[in-house]
């Protein structure tokens, strides 16, 4: 058995019914789906169960229907093993997820950058606070622009948005 196999077994065991997707998508990458309200949870089990100690980055995805944060998180220990975990939220009128701050310190960050320019709340943040647009972001003449965040979508895709043509010389 892989050390990714032995991780995701674990988290099996200990939350089988809360992961929807769960996958070792290569060789030392485990793919989880989990809801919302386990997030804290799961990632408390991850930090000081399996030693995940490592949250690398945070990135919100827009979809037509629903956002996708997803977590990518590692070990420093010599262990190739990479957690992607997405957590699927599907308010899109007021979108909002609880912070892991206080199991990794480095998410302040990257959910303040959600916060900002997707309009997720983080619920209980420290510091919840603009981080890439200017403060008065809000106070704008066109106060139109304010009310969308810069990576958030309006979804109006075509039936066949686009098609493939052979290239031809």
């Amino acid at each position: 058995m892989s050390v990714a196999e032995n991780h995701l077994n674990r988290l099996k065991e200990r939350f089988n019914t809360k992961l929807s997707i769960t996958e070792i998508s290569e060789t030392n990458r485990i793919r989880l789906q989990i809801p919302v309200e386990d997030l804290v949870d799961i990632m408390q089990y991850i930090a000081s169960e399996l030693l995940f100690t490592s949250l690398e980055a945070i990135s919100g995805v827009d979809y037509e229907t629903h956002f996708d944060v997803v977590y990518h998180i590692d070990r420093w220990d010599g262990d190739p093993t990479v957690l992607q975990v997405h957590v699927k939220v599907n308010d899109r009128e007021n979108p909002a997820i609880p912070t892991i701050t206080p199991i990794w310190e480095s998410a302040n960050w990257h959910e303040r950058e959600l916060f900002d320019l997707f309009g997720i709340s983080i619920i209980n943040h420290p510091n919840l606070k603009r981080l890439l647009l200017p403060e008065e972001w809000d106070d704008y003449e066109h106060k139109h622009i304010s009310e969308l965040h810069p990576m958030r979508r309006d979804y109006h895709l075509p039936e066949k948005p686009f098609s493939f043509k052979p290239h031809t010389k």
